[in-house]
């Protein structure tokens, strides 16, 4: 654990660690930013495979994280949270994701928005 309830975890590709949380409360509870924060939700049907687990996205605008969170039961990982992207900007949020309305929900969604979020994450740098 890296913070509190924070897990560190590689992914191939990344340029740095993913942050991931046990739960979506730890990841709350980590930054009281985003308790007060806008969020900006960027659809609930993200998947790996089609017959996969579901994930939510949602962006913070305080933080400029691009979150996802597994949905479902916590016995089989649902409620975990992976931080796939800062982007400082709505509006640079907004172009980086343009067409996500159409690609949620299909197999391999979950792979295009995290590079997506990780292209707009790096511009932000």
């Amino acid at each position: 654990m890296t913070r509190s309830g924070a897990v560190s975890a590689e992914r191939p590709g990344a340029e740095r660690p993913a942050e991931r949380y046990r739960s979506l409360a730890s990841f709350y509870n980590d930054d009281e930013r985003r308790f007060r924060s806008r969020e900006l939700d960027v659809g609930l049907w993200w998947r790996e495979e089609g017959d996969g687990p579901l994930h939510r996205a949602a962006w913070i605008s305080d933080t400029g994280e691009l979150y996802l969170v597994r949905l479902g039961p916590p016995s089989d990982g649902g409620g975990r949270v992976e931080v796939i992207a800062r982007v400082a900007s709505r509006e640079r949020l907004e172009r980086a994701l343009e067409g996500w309305r159409e690609r949620c929900g299909e197999p391999r969604s979950l792979q295009w928005l995290r590079r997506a979020g990780a292209h707009a994450g790096r511009e932000d740098r």
